[in-house]
């Protein structure tokens, strides 16, 4: 198959787009997009000016002041705080010190969701219970200040239904970036979480995940980008901004038959009503 060259690519970007629609990207690490060779500051003013919402997502559990700082005067963003299963890799101590980290940041920032937390057998992230350990314990924490959890799982399906099964979610949450099956997302679901497709959904080989997304209720629907990380079709391979998230919406209105104001709609009141924001 021929390349698709950087003009047609910004050609199909710009056919999917409805300008000022608001977009809602639930998931993007915008402090890792500034890392990347991106424009930054122009995409954020961007992002502003086109109402797009965005809630960005901790890396580490003491980057919160970062963030913060980087992106306190956008209003259409917000912020959550936590550490993923790689926040093990070098420990060999139980998370304690990890966890009074983030009890600060709560209470030090307008946090409004506690991840992404959760597990990982795809990468070498340390043993599998300082990563159980770990999550658990954020668990313990979103309950305890009455957060949503955002919750990261690769190759670990069975243990992280079992933690979605048998621990209480106060204000229930999110699973992250759906890669896993039609049980698992009934599993979330009777549990009141919301699930998010990333721009995994525009990949060719991957019809299993659109027929699953086909079944997830309008109100239980996200969208994100997973921003720098994960760019959909035909920009896979290259860094990925909330920008690049109209591809997604349009292909998640194809899917579910519906159309992309539709879509948008629905995701926006969605997290603002996880967030406990007025929906906007």
């Amino acid at each position: 198959m021929a390349k698709i060259n950087k003009e047609k690519r910004n050609q199909i970007l710009k056919e999917a787009t409805i300008d000022n629609l608001g977009y809602v990207d639930s998931h993007a690490h915008l402090s890792e997009i500034m890392k990347k060779e991106v424009d930054f500051k122009p995409l954020l003013e961007k992002l502003k000016e086109q109402n797009y919402l965005i809630l960005d997502i901790a890396i580490e559990a003491d980057d919160i002041k970062n963030r913060y700082d980087l992106l306190k005067d956008y209003k259409n963003i917000y912020f959550s705080t936590g550490v993923g299963p790689w926040g093990v890799k070098t420990r060999k101590e139980d998370n304690s010190s990890l966890i009074n980290i983030l009890k600060e940041n709560i209470n030090n920032y307008p946090i409004k969701a506690i991840g992404e937390i959760g597990l990982d057998n795809y990468w070498n992230y340390g043993s599998p219970e300082l990563q159980e350990d770990l999550f658990i314990k954020q668990i313990e924490l979103a309950n305890e200040y009455n957060l949503p959890t955002l919750i990261h799982n690769r190759e670990a399906d069975e243990q992280t239904q079992n933690i979605i099964k048998n621990y209480n979610f106060n204000k229930n949450g999110i699973i992250h970036c759906f890669s896993a099956t039609k049980e698992f997302a009934k599993i979330a679901l009777d549990k009141g979480f919301y699930i998010s497709f990333a721009s995994t959904i525009t990949y060719k080989k991957n019809d299993e995940l659109r027929e699953i997304l086909k079944y997830i209720p309008n109100d239980k629907l996200l969208l994100e980008t997973d921003a720098p990380y994960l760019s959909p079709e035909p920009f896979r391979g290259k860094t990925n901004t909330p920008l690049l998230i109209p591809l997604a919406y349009k292909k998640a209105a194809e899917i579910r038959k519906t159309s992309v104001e539709e879509i948008c709609t629905n995701v926006r009141r969605n997290l603002l009503t996880l967030l406990d924001c007025p929906v906007i």
